[in-house]
């Protein structure tokens, strides 16, 4: 095929068409744009708000975008008019690739959609385990069919390969990180942000949940420190429903004076404080991946890891300290030990690695080198 193959995503979840910034699914968006320097790429958002009107489609932000949302509250039917509508998108598209996004969820759409077009898919894995009830034996049946007939099934970590195939041996699971816009790139917003006089760290982690981003271990760990004179300052990037009551938590635990509450940030003023900090840090319970890490690394931030899953298999030992999950006295063991061997890490191999793995058109020539085989492989069916 001499043309731009042209793939189609389909996304489980993105933001709203006028929201004034990205709220979610933003590294959906990021790698379809990517993908458009070797491809012809459209996104589909199927579980938009519900609308009687026909599929909309339309550039947004420079993306072909087609939106929809069923209207009927019944399951079945439902979901009979999302295959209509993903149908209207692939007469109008007509896409070589189907790219979905999450299996329960995108998935299920695209199953459907390449077993009437003959069409084939692919899945990229972003959910965490923990929040796939693949324990329930309807829902492990079920994703274990969209794997089954899936063209390849993409994780973005280690760990959620590892632990997909544990569920479903039979099925075929590869990585492919997740791409990073390298921030070096996104100029510096010209503030000062560091605390002179001792060791700065970095959190960059939404309030989304009460407990997932291990917060309620993080904060507490601070006020250890603070007890045993351990000099340290922390900076947190990140908004949300639950913002308000880990800054009471600080205040209550008096560590207001260690920890830096910066609210909702914009690139500019989170990669500007990367730049700045000693090292950075993720604290969760449980990832699928770690987007944030990833671009910590590529400004060369030495990194503190819980064993969460995803995150701790985005390091190595080059690259990182790596702590056990949902512990106060591991967090702050961890920061003591990141402070002493913060000369041993070279800050310049931190981002030749993470340039390499996650930089995203790296990561695109790596999903461009699967399109071709699935294609060359549709020939050869054929």
């Amino acid at each position: 095929m001499d043309r731009k193959p042209r793939i189609l995503m389909i996304v489980t979840w993105y933001s709203p068409k006028d929201a004034p910034v990205m709220l979610a699914g933003v590294f959906h968006y990021e790698q379809s744009m990517a993908l458009k320097k070797y491809a012809d790429v459209a996104l589909l958002f199927p579980y938009d708000v519900p609308d009687k009107k026909k599929v909309r489609r339309g550039k947004e932000k420079g993306l072909l975008t087609y939106r929809y949302g069923a209207v009927n509250t019944n399951p079945v039917t439902a979901f009979a008019e999302l295959i209509n509508a993903g149908k209207k998108v692939i007469k109008d598209f007509k896409p070589d690739i189907i790219h979905a996004h999450v299996a329960q969820g995108a998935g299920n759409l695209a199953f459907a959609l390449s077993k009437i077009t003959h069409i084939p898919y692919i899945v990229t894995e972003h959910s965490p385990i923990e929040q796939s009830n693949l324990d329930n034996v309807p829902t492990r049946m079920r994703t274990r069919l969209i794997y089954s007939y899936s063209a390849a099934n993409i994780c973005v970590s280690k760990d959620s390969k590892d632990r997909l195939k544990g569920y479903f041996p039979n099925c075929d699971f590869s990585v492919i990180y997740n791409g990073i816009i390298n921030p070096e790139g996104v100029e510096d917003d010209g503030e000062k942000y560091k605390v002179d006089g001792c060791p700065n760290a970095l959190i960059t982690a939404a309030f989304y949940d009460k407990y997932v981003k291990g917060y309620q271990y993080l904060i507490p760990a601070i006020k250890k420190l603070k007890d045993e004179d351990v000099d340290i300052i922390l900076h947190v990037c990140g908004g949300g429903d639950y913002f308000e009551y880990y800054k009471d938590m600080a205040e209550a635990l008096d560590v207001t004076d260690r920890i830096i509450f910066h609210g909702q940030c914009n690139r500019n003023k989170v990669y500007s404080i990367m730049r700045q900090v000693d090292f950075s840090i993720s604290s969760s319970e449980y990832e699928c991946s770690g987007v944030s890490v990833q671009e910590a690394m590529l400004l060369k931030n030495p990194m503190l890891v819980t064993r969460s899953g995803g995150a701790n298999s985005l390091v190595t030992e080059e690259t990182a300290i790596v702590v056990d999950r949902k512990s106060v006295e591991a967090l702050s063991e961890g920061i003591k030990e990141m402070i002493r061997r913060l000369p041993e890490f070279d800050k310049d191999k931190i981002r030749e690695y993470a340039y390499k793995n996650f930089e995203i058109d790296n990561v695109s020539k790596r999903y461009m080198d699967l399109y071709k085989k699935i294609q060359i492989s549709e020939r050869n069916i054929i």
